[in-house]
């Protein structure tokens, strides 16, 4: 019963489904089919599995720091010394999240995993990220002398000459290197792009808000790529905030150029020529520029 209970807690995981689904949805829906093939004693045995929801939290959270166990317990046992990613991220409920990566040796391979997700409560300075990675290291019995590098995006807090955290980092543990995540490295070098290519891109973003703006073009577009046997159908947004869309949103748009272009030109109006710029191999040569920087 306690498996079972595990095994559908993992499923609900993996799903990102709420945990009430286990209680609301999923033990009805086993006790039925059960009921219905096996019979009703099939089913008593079957009702005896707990789904709550505070069960399927609890299930998760073990199962969570097991995982976390047995990767802590790896790193101890290196024969290397790890690297470690940490990146800051505010959730879309404006909480601090620091979100650290372990990479390793295992058997002679190098194996990555993720580390921890921790809130930052109250500020997102150097001294709090390191606080809490030496709460965290202290916790699950890890030690910087089993960690060679850091790896940390731009931010002053991360970065800074004076009381960065990898600073202070160093100023105990001096053997610790560290470098500039190469995501960010690519993010940095996009904004100071030749004014040619930034051309293209706001091109490209004119048009896609141009289709996806307007319900009425949307429509007509998806049931355009439908007719024409487009593996897609539809255009993907792009926002400044999340710059890793850019890479998603440039590569849809190109491999549909071809509708993009004849749908521009079929909605033409006065003075709008933009639907020239997709039979133009110069645009098309630019635009394959951007989309090496925007997907490493």
């Amino acid at each position: 019963m306690v498996q079972a209970s595990f095994e559908v807690a993992l499923k609900i995981a993996e799903r990102k489904k709420a945990h009430t689904i286990g209680e609301e949805l999923i033990k009805p829906c086993a006790e039925i089919m059960v009921r219905n093939v096996l019979g009703d004693k099939a089913k008593r045995e079957i009702s005896k599995i707990s789904l709550s929801n505070n069960t399927v939290r609890r299930r998760i959270d073990d199962m969570a720091a097991d995982v976390c166990n047995q990767v802590c317990q790896e790193i101890r046992a290196s024969a290397f010394r790890a690297s470690l990613q940490l990146d800051e991220s505010t959730d879309i409920a404006n909480q601090s999240q620091l979100i650290a990566f372990v990479r390793y040796e295992k058997e002679k391979k190098v194996k990555e995993e993720f580390l921890f997700c921790e809130l930052l409560t109250t500020t997102t300075t150097a001294e709090e990220v390191k606080k809490l990675v030496d709460y965290f290291f202290e916790k699950n019995g890890l030690s910087w002398m089993q960690f060679q590098h850091i790896c940390t995006d731009g931010a002053p807090a991360m970065i800074g000459v004076r009381t960065g955290f990898v600073t202070r980092v160093k100023s105990k543990w001096p053997h610790i290197s560290n470098s500039h995540c190469s995501l960010h490295r690519y993010a940095l070098a996009s904004k100071t792009m030749p004014p040619e290519l930034m051309s293209v891109l706001d091109s490209v973003i004119s048009s896609i808000n141009f289709i996806r703006g307007r319900a009425k073009n949307h429509r007509l577009f998806d049931l355009m790529a439908q007719e024409m046997g487009s593996t897609h159908t539809s255009l993907l947004y792009h926002t400044q905030v999340r710059w890793l869309s850019r890479g998603k949103c440039l590569a849809r748009v190109f491999e549909m150029h071809t509708e993009v272009e004849i749908f521009l030109r079929e909605m033409e109006t006065r003075g709008d020529h933009r639907h020239e710029n997709y039979k133009n191999p110069e645009f098309l040569m630019s635009w394959r520029t951007w989309q090496t920087f925007s997907a490493p």
